[in-house]
């Protein structure tokens, strides 16, 4: 190298390190977004709520003034994010910054499995699981999986609501989750209480508990993850080895079945069965084959519990708004007619039942708090300083219960997404599109599929039954206050009790004559 060249160089190293130190220096002295006040050293963990979390950050939101709020607890910053167009820019636009994940001590390294693909960090490996995912469940593949919803829908929802109304959370559990385990195993389901589905939902809703920020200390403090097993306040370490156990054999079980039928050569087309014989070839099969398991894992865990949240919600918002049921049923019976079912090509024509399944995914946020994104870099938003590492959460329930967008949230309004012109409007955010199911590079891979199964089992539930409060013994209603919990990353409606019942003139019994009698699905 001549001398020419090498002081050139030096020039130009000595440029980019003045720079560097420049923004540095700069992004040192930038503030931090809004937030409360913390103690020395510990800073906020002692306020971070660990439960209702998102309505914590809405109402600290306001009274800050501010829809973007940051927080500390033992290093740990966080980033809370109350506003559709705040997260679009920061979690779409700069998706290069905000596609990864924390990490969560609870489920990666007390339970030890950091299986699911959805809260893996990113890179490679996060992308050898979404990849095989979307491969099978592409939009262009939808219609292959709204058959097999549909069928499920009329023999394992429809068909048992009929024989055993009273049972309707147990039968709406049944076949969504029985949904996702023929769609990923293909395995057969049992019409009613099937014990794998029964054991999937226990086990995977008690994994996603664990990747939930606020329902475990350890993921707020990871340093408790080293804490003895015998101490006192460490029963969260034998409830991690319970669960790991489970989740092993959920994992295992399943994905064994299929591959004897495969052998078998009695294996239906699933996500199992397809994946692997597409790379049955490959140099790399077993890792193949590895990925195909967990990702099988997050599948269940995807579709199934928040789709069972979606749909309970529906059923309590017909409570709460019988105009509504009324007109929704009207709708349908223009559409339908009162001889067939409801079918996956009568869906773009159903409009008001659509403004219907909008306000559901509103008015119950299935994730209130998301799953939180990591930034990867440093970064400065709106003259505020993001570190990285920094834990970045889209609270849907702030954004989809905000007062000036949606007067009234409380309220089950269909009708604030229909303009004066009988048209949707498009100047309000759609929850079928954005916010319910993630933003940029993490948004939900399924999120068609859970859709068109709630769209499909709201039609055909209100094509066949009324649905309407309870009596008690002495013939008076019984009211039902909305409300809802979140135990893990979802909120689910309080157990409630409701009377579903055939609609007048309508011979239920007929229309779903093929679909009763059958011990499995």
């Amino acid at each position: 190298m001549s001398i020419t060249s090498l002081r050139d160089a030096l020039v130009a190293s000595l440029c980019v390190l003045v720079y560097s130190l420049y923004q540095i220096r700069r992004r040192n002295k930038l503030p931090s977004p809004p937030g409360p006040p913390g103690w020395p050293i510990i800073k906020n963990t002692l306020t971070i709520p660990l439960v209702n979390a998102h309505k914590y950050y809405k109402d600290l939101g306001a009274k800050l003034g501010s829809k973007i709020l940051y927080l500390e607890a033992l290093g740990q910053s966080m980033l809370i994010i109350n506003d559709i167009s705040i997260a679009q820019e920061l979690l779409e636009k700069r998706s290069t910054l905000y596609s990864s994940r924390p990490g969560i001590p609870m489920l990666n390294q007390v339970v030890g499995l950091p299986i699911y693909f959805g809260f893996m960090p990113y890179g490679n490996y996060w992308r050898a699981h979404r990849r095989l995912f979307t491969q099978h469940f592409a939009e262009k593949h939808l219609a292959r999986d709204q058959e097999r919803a549909t069928e499920f829908i009329r023999k394992g929802l429809l068909a048992n609501i009929l024989e055993s109304p009273d049972a309707f959370d147990e039968h709406v559990r049944n076949c969504i989750g029985g949904i996702a385990v023929s769609i990923t195993y293909g395995l057969p389901i049992q019409r009613k209480r099937d014990p794998l589905v029964r054991f999937s939902e226990e086990t995977f809703a008690q994994s996603t508990a664990t990747a939930a920020p606020s329902r475990f200390l350890v993921n707020i403090i990871p340093a408790l993850r080293h804490v003895p097993d015998w101490m006192p306040g460490a029963s969260f370490k034998q409830m991690a080895k319970s669960l790991r156990a489970d989740l092993i054999k959920i994992l295992d079980e399943p994905f064994n079945a299929t591959v004897k039928m495969m052998e078998n050569g009695t294996a239906p087309a699933c996500f199992i069965a397809n994946t692997l014989e597409k790379h049955r070839d490959d140099p790399d099969y077993e890792a193949q084959a590895l990925y195909a398991k967990q990702t099988a894992g997050m599948i269940f865990a995807a579709v199934s519990e928040t789709t069972v949240t979606a749909l309970n919600t529906f059923v309590l918002g017909m409570l709460q708004r019988p105009d509504v049921m009324k007109k929704a049923q009207k709708e349908v019976d223009q559409v339908v007619g009162t001889h067939r079912l409801p079918e996956v090509s009568d869906m773009p024509h159903l409009h008001y039942l659509s403004a219907v399944v909008k306000e559901t995914l509103r008015w119950n946020p299935v994730a209130p708090m998301g799953v939180p994104h990591c930034t990867s870099e440093d970064d400065v938003y709106n003259g505020y300083y993001i570190p990285k590492g920094c834990a970045v959460f889209a609270n849907a329930y702030a954004m989809l219960y905000d007062d000036d967008m949606f007067p009234n949230p409380s309220e089950f309004k269909p009708e604030r997404f229909i303009g004066e012109d009988g048209r949707m409007r498009d100047d309000l955010p759609d929850p079928e599109i954005v916010v319910t199911f993630g933003f940029g590079r993490r948004i939900c891979p399924g999120a068609h599929i859970a859709r068109s199964t709630l769209f499909m089992a709201a039609a055909s539930l209100l094509h066949l039954f009324n649905i309407t409060y309870a009596v008690d013994e002495h013939g008076k209603e019984i009211k039902v206050e909305p409300q809802f919990k979140q135990a893990s990353i979802v909120a689910e409606p309080l157990p409630f009790k409701c009377k579903i019942t055939p609609r007048a003139g309508r011979d239920v019994k007929a229309l779903l004559k093929e679909y009763m009698g059958t011990d499995t699905i």
